[in-house]
């Protein structure tokens, strides 16, 4: 047969009903991807059934054996048969209920999609009702049902997952990374739903117990742990009938990772790119680079304000305004640590749990009394204006000018001043040692003034006013051909940051001005950094070009002439060139740590010291 013959029987094969069987595989393969896919759907069930206790057992990583009990409403008799049907649920029942789902398990198909692809056994008593139902299930087809006794609520067991196609079988992964993904989804369901207890095995032993608990610190601490719990401070916004609530973690404990952020979109678990990046853009100042925080939040939200319907496996959302929750994420998450000290130059903190639980309800407090922030160190503009800097500048007709005077750039009052502190000197030419009532603070010399540099590069940037000192002499240096490419390309943002200089039509460059702040440095050493920069960093060159409407990419050129410009290391400072230092620091937004992740400044508890010449 030739291949043209081949390509017309292809063309003129019959469209056919796919059959039952085959029609509940596919669902399957889009429900259920692995184990934890199973687990996901029989505890979201549970959930909907108003259960107050879920029992959770694992046998292999859940391709042996997975049993999931609760002590829910229950089902009767046709309702526990009509479960294992396709699209049949108790949880939608028009077209307008899809704009407005509120429960965690809607489309109907799970139980079916599980029951085609395992041995199924299903019990489930209401409430009400003398006796329960037992239904035996067999690659989708029902073997037998039967009354049996049982206590009120429902327990479903899965054995053999996959047995019956060996193809998807043979791409699990081991018990112990297939028993990752159950825990991993068991805990944020945990996390979300603290009023619930939940009890699960593993392998025939204990794995966790969570009680339940009004308290969802207590959750958090049982869940993730008391560490964790401890570091902590609450988050609280609305916006309209959108509201935020949760717990972030404070900066100085951070991760290498964002496995610890765990977000809620009307309690059911998510992953989404705004409510992340709304987050994570708040510490990319406070974190050393390559850390993320650690959070549980949670936002409620009208159900037609978004769409849950987006993924089977309903891990993703789409929300109507993704705009507006990112502000109300960014802000609600701002406010939260900027209401929390983490140096404590006042006195020793108290218990961070306990601390973390009086916040809860005394926000508005905090908020009449200026707070209790490191942020608030030092007069001027938020130090999360980074964050929202960003998202205004991205609007149309945007003015640094009238964004400084907006609710985001809102200057702030000193509450503590570096300058304030009694200075007891420098240490090793590379530390300054301060003294307050309850510890000592050193300060990292080069990291602080870095942070000095950075923060006023920024924001005489952004308000287009860098002012420029002209050299005596031009200095000249040659640079290599790609830097050099990436500087002449960028001429006309390079000048606006307060350089001037002049290509001779080779390799060399002459420097007739530098910005004012860096004054005294190598002006040659200074432009060839920033070029190398420039070439490293495609981005950033653009960024500087288009004005700085990406300011993330530009911060990279603004910390490296920082970097390069401030005092370093083992650099002697007179008594009033550390003052001038200390003061410099109180008059920018404050930040523990230089851009470059660096910590700016490091406590050591008076308690610590005393313990250590056995005062204590």
């Amino acid at each position: 047969m030739s291949s043209d013959d081949s390509q017309t029987r292809k063309r003129a094969a019959p469209i056919r009903r796919l059959s039952g069987a085959l029609i509940d595989l596919i669902a399957a393969g889009e429900v259920v991807e692995r184990p934890a896919s199973v687990v996901k759907e029989l505890v979201e069930n549970a959930l909907d059934a108003d259960s107050s206790r879920i029992r959770v057992e694992i046998r292999n990583g859940g391709q042996d054996w997975i049993s999931v009990a609760d002590d829910g409403w229950g089902m009767s008799p046709a309702d526990a048969r009509l479960s294992l049907e396709r699209h049949a649920t108790s949880k939608i029942f028009a077209t307008d209920d899809l704009t407005r789902i509120a429960t965690y398990g809607f489309r109907g198909e799970a139980l079916a999609a599980i029951a085609s692809v395992s041995r199924f056994w299903l019990r489930s008593r209401p409430r009400e009702a003398p006796e329960a139902t037992e239904l035996r299930v067999e690659a989708g087809t029902i073997q037998s049902q039967r009354a049996v006794g049982g206590p009120p609520g429902t327990r479903i067991e899965v054995s053999d997952l996959f047995s019956g196609i060996p193809a998807r079988r043979k791409f699990l992964k081991t018990a112990t990374t297939e028993w990752g993904h159950i825990s991993d989804w068991l805990a944020r369901a945990a996390l979300s739903l603290p009023s619930i207890h939940f009890d699960v095995q593993r392998d025939d032993r204990p794995a966790f117990s969570w009680p339940a608990t009004d308290d969802p610190l207590d959750r958090i601490a049982a869940v993730i742990s008391e560490a964790d719990a401890a570091a902590f401070t609450p988050v609280s916004r609305e916006a309209g009938r959108v509201t935020l609530t949760g717990f972030v973690s404070r900066p100085e404990r951070h991760r290498s990772t964002a496995a610890g952020i765990y977000l809620y979109v009307n309690r059911r678990p998510v992953r989404d790119r705004v409510l992340q990046h709304a987050l994570v853009e708040i510490y990319r100042d406070l974190l050393p680079r390559g850390r993320f925080p650690a959070a549980v939040l949670f936002l409620d939200i009208p159900p037609e304000l978004v769409d849950v319907n987006v993924h089977p496996t309903k891990w993703e959302v789409r929300f109507a305004d993704p705009r507006a929750i990112h502000q109300l994420v960014r802000h609600g998450v701002r406010d939260a640590v900027s209401a929390r000290r983490w140096l404590a130059v006042d006195g020793p903190p108290a218990a961070a749990k306990d601390a973390a639980k009086d916040e809860s309800t005394s926000q508005a407090t905090l908020a009449r009394d200026g707070g209790s922030s490191d942020w608030v160190f030092a007069e001027g503009v938020d130090p999360a204006d980074s964050a929202t800097a960003q998202l205004a500048m991205d609007s149309p007709g945007f003015r640094f000018e009238d964004f400084r005077a907006s609710e985001g750039g809102r200057a702030v009052a000193p509450r503590v001043r570096f300058a304030d502190l009694r200075l007891l000197g420098q240490l090793l030419s590379t530390y300054l040692v301060l003294e307050t009532k309850e510890q000592l603070l050193l300060i990292d010399q080069h990291a602080g003034h870095e942070r000095v540099l950075f923060e006023r590069l920024r924001a005489e940037w952004l308000e287009r006013a860098v002012e420029s000192q002209r050299l005596l002499i031009a200095a000249t240096l040659r640079v290599e051909p790609a830097p050099l490419a990436a500087l002449i390309e960028s001429r006309e943002a390079v000048e606006r940051l307060g350089f001037d200089f002049e290509h001779y039509g080779d390799a060399t460059v002459a420097i007739r001005a530098v910005p004012a702040l860096l004054a005294g440095r190598d002006p040659a050493q200074l432009v060839r950094n920033l070029a190398e920069e420039l070439a490293a960093a495609g981005a950033a060159a653009d960024a500087l070009r288009a004005g700085s409407r990406s300011l993330e990419a530009a911060d990279r050129v603004f910390a490296s002439l920082a970097c390069h410009s401030a005092r370093r290391k083992g650099d002697a400072l007179s008594p009033q060139e550390q003052r001038a230092l200390l003061d410099a620091m109180d008059a920018i937004p404050w930040a523990p740590c230089c851009p470059h992740g660096r910590p700016v400044a490091v406590p050591i508890e008076l308690a610590e010291i005393e313990r250590r010449f056995s005062r204590r």
